[in-house]
């Protein structure tokens, strides 16, 4: 039997970049990742040129070659923005609004969503649940509040199965190791809060090769996905451990503001949907993927 397809709308963007690294090292034998770019396809890449979403026609061509079991929908704006700019945050719930349409025309039968945990707000004391209101305290988590409104209502009209995945944070994609990966030996260390308890902020992460397989199970699922889902590894981590584990030198900046903390996702729904993939991840294993995924040309 052929390997069932799956459209990435994205592939060029922060988590685009880092997850086809992910399936040069570890592809998953049960699909076929093909990935869409908006000018350009590289050398080597399973991919199509789908340069503007308002025109269906790119989509529905590829789904003709090669029919999608699901899109994963990871698509922004084509140039970097502040996250509290406003206006350029519409363009994550324009853009989806856009993929949706083109994915009922095409007749693509599961969406993927990429919303994210900033829909949420800052901490509460415990891990967030999909049920848990929704408070986001800037332009891109009222945006992707705004985009996820949006997929419920194009769910009853459109009849399609969409899901948006509260996504937390990326090894490699995030802020964090973002920033430890320019880091030089010239540098002073990377300042970091810590907390009374001598530990610093507790997140929610997810290493590239386990969110490339965790996308692929979902997309595959047999079993119907819900509306919203936490998407991330079921242990939260320490951003101090995740620094020792990359061997990166840091220096804490001591901070009492215990609400900024525990900033962490509940993800046992997605465990149970997803039994075949491991998401009990380490700060030790969570670095090794993001290294791994760095000696990728």
């Amino acid at each position: 039997m052929p390997r069932p397809y799956i459209a990435f709308l994205g592939a060029s963007g922060r988590i685009g970049r880092l997850l086809r690294k992910a399936e040069r090292i570890d592809g998953d034998a049960n699909a076929q990742i093909i990935w869409q770019f908006r000018d350009h396809l590289p050398d080597g890449t399973k991919g199509f040129l789908w340069p503007d979403f308002i025109d269906p026609r790119p989509l529905i061509a590829a789904q003709s070659k090669t029919p999608f079991a699901a899109i994963l929908v990871f698509t922004g704006p084509s140039q970097p923005t502040r996250k509290d700019d406003a206006e350029a945050m519409q363009t994550h719930v324009s853009l989806v609004d856009q993929a949706i349409t083109a994915a009922a025309l095409a007749g693509v039968p599961r969406v993927l969503v990429a919303s994210s945990s900033a829909v949420y707000g800052a901490g509460k004391g415990r891990a967030f649940r999909e049920e848990d209101e929704l408070a986001p305290i800037n332009a891109y988590g009222a945006a992707k509040a705004e985009m996820e409104d949006l997929t419920a209502r194009r769910v009853s009209a459109e009849g399609l199965e969409i899901c948006a995945l509260r996504i937390g944070n990326v090894a490699g994609a995030d802020m964090l190791l973002g920033n430890a990966a320019a880091h030089t030996e010239d540098d002073p260390p990377l300042d970091l809060d810590i907390f009374p308890d001598g530990a610093g902020p507790r997140r929610s992460y997810i290493g590239p090769q386990t969110l490339l397989k965790t996308l692929t199970a979902l997309s595959l699922s047999p079993r119907p996905l819900p509306a919203r889902l936490n998407l991330a590894a079921t242990k939260p981590v320490e951003m101090n451990a995740l620094l020792d584990a990359a061997q990166i030198p840091w220096r804490g900046r001591p901070q009492s503001d215990l609400a900024h903390q525990n900033i962490t996702l509940n993800c046992s729904a997605l465990a149970a949907l997803c039994t075949g993939v491991d998401l009990e991840s380490t700060a030790r294993s969570i670095v090794a993927e993001w290294t791994t995924c760095l000696e990728q040309s």
